[in-house]
């Protein structure tokens, strides 16, 4: 059974990584804490292993603690290239259109996770988006598909409890 705690990590609306009001920059740290990101029914959480022994540090996050960084077509699809240091092909990473026109992302098995697409990535997938009476849709190849409006929270709550 891990050890499970509040990490004391912040995510702001303006996607930094805050420890005890102080950011975290260093870019080996951040890409280590995006590796190892999870989310539960409880909330979002850092999984460290040492050994056999495991902990979850919960953050609370107001912003967008992954991005996509770059969006490259392939002969057999699409794949979202991430700061995360992974690479989801289209069908296991979802777009949504946000409020305010911007783009999210997430993965269906981590759903409390959320990727904010980089203004090179949007600017990539852009030439692929078509605006039909208010709707974004998606072509590509003989594929036209309604880019979904996101209704729920980017905001993700601290557990009220760790058991």
């Amino acid at each position: 059974m891990p050890r499970i705690f509040d990490s004391e990590i912040y995510i702001s609306p303006a996607d930094e990584w805050i420890f005890r009001g102080n950011k975290i920059d260093k870019e080996e740290i951040l890409q280590y804490f995006r590796n190892n990101l999870h989310g539960n029914d409880k909330g979002v959480y850092i999984e460290n292993r040492f050994g056999e022994l495991s902990e979850h540090g919960y953050i609370r996050i107001d912003g967008f603690p992954c991005h996509v960084l770059h969006v490259e077509l392939t002969d057999s699809g699409m794949v979202f290239h991430t700061d995360d240091g992974r690479s989801y092909p289209f069908g296991e990473f979802e777009i949504y259109e946000t409020s305010d026109g911007g783009l999210l992302g997430l993965r269906s098995v981590e759903e409390k996770i959320k990727y904010r697409f980089t203004w090179n990535a949007a600017r990539e997938l852009a030439d692929y988006l078509a605006e039909e009476n208010g709707i974004t849709y998606l072509e590509w190849k003989e594929v036209k598909m309604e880019i979904p409006k996101y209704t729920g929270e980017v905001l993700v709550p601290l557990p009220t409890d760790y058991t």
